[in-house]
Parts: structure tokens; C-alpha cells; sequence
């Protein structure tokens, strides 16, 4: 297995316009915490960035409490991290991806970023047809119930098989996931 598998916490991929959740994947995120409050920080930071200059969101660094020693287990959405944690974000015209990862090296962030970048275009290639189809369904203003989202996100669940891919996992330049 790639050293920089490690790091990863979880990638999504939402909808561009209205911000649903079309697939999540976890390594280490912590399974009790609720996937809708992730959705909804990734939207806010979206919604933030262009309301200030039209512009994208692209990396957020969270950095770990230095005065709050308690256990948080089992309200935390991660495992603890000494190092603290970013989120990369990036988008096409249709999707946006988010990855969230172990604050790490300058060099082992471009290559996740690479690695995400790949994430992008793959799930973008793979789903082209159901994104056209999907498209009229999502309304930027509607919030999705339990059971909408399950329908949602159930024809983009086989993309899980697609994060074992080695041409996903393959360096790109002279950085890569090794």
C-alpha cells in the first residue's frame, strides 16, 4: 500500500449547484459522525468563497485544540491527530471534490492533491451520463431527506472500486502516492 494512504480521512464528491452529496469514501473518519454536517461545512466554505470574490475554495487547514484536553472520541469526527487536518478542494464545471487528510509535508500535499485532481476527472469520465440525468433533480434550494440522498448516491457507489485503481493511485509528474 502507498505511505501516503495513510493520511487520507475521506473524499467526497457533491454536486456543483446544489451541493448534494453524490459519494463519500472513509479511511479513517469516525463512523458515528454525521456525514450531512460535512456537506454542510464544505457548502458554507463554497458558498463564503464566492460571495467575497467569486471565487473557489481550495485548501482549509484545521488545527487541533491546544487547550481542550478532553476526550472527544466520541463527538470528534476523526480519530485524534497531533498535526491537525486539511481539507483540498476542487471542481469542474459540474462537481466538486474534497479531500480531507493528516496535515503532512508541502511535498506529500501536492501529490494528494494530484491524487484528488485524478479523483475529479475519473468520477466526472465514469458518470458523465448519469451526472447529464441527475442534473435537472438537484435544486440548489431543496435539502434532500434520508431516503432522497440514498437514491442520489446509490448509482455512484460503484466508484468505490475506482479508488483501488492503480492508474488512480499512479504518480503524476514527480510526485505521486508511493
Amino acid at each position: 500500500m502507498n505511505a501516503l494512504l495513510g493520511e487520507l480521512r475521506m473524499v467526497k464528491v457533491l454536486h456543483q449547484q446544489s451541493g448534494v452529496c453524490l459519494f463519500t469514501h472513509q479511511w479513517k473518519w469516525n463512523p458515528h459522525a454525521h456525514a450531512e454536517g460535512v456537506d454542510a461545512l464544505v457548502m458554507s466554505f463554497t458558498q463564503f468563497a464566492r460571495e467575497i470574490d467569486g471565487g473557489e475554495v481550495v485548501q482549509v487547514h484545521f488545527d487541533p485544540s491546544k487547550t481542550d484536553k478532553k476526550d472527544r472520541s466520541g463527538s470528534s469526527p476523526m480519530p485524534s491527530s497531533s498535526g491537525g487536518l486539511v481539507m483540498i478542494s476542487l471542481q469542474n464545471e459540474i462537481v466538486q471534490a474534497v479531500l480531507f487528510h493528516d496535515r503532512t509535508t508541502d511535498t506529500a500535499c501536492i501529490a494528494l492533491k494530484a491524487f484528488l485532481q485524478r479523483i475529479l476527472e475519473r468520477f466526472s469520465e465514469v458518470f458523465e451520463h448519469e451526472l447529464e440525468l441527475l442534473q435537472p433533480q438537484l435544486q440548489t434550494s431543496a435539502t434532500p431527506t434520508a431516503e432522497e440522498r440514498e437514491a442520489v448516491e446509490a448509482p455512484f457507489r460503484r466508484f468505490e472500486n475506482e479508488l483501488d485503481n492503480p492508474l488512480l493511485l499512479q504518480p503524476s509528474g514527480d510526485y505521486g502516492l508511493q
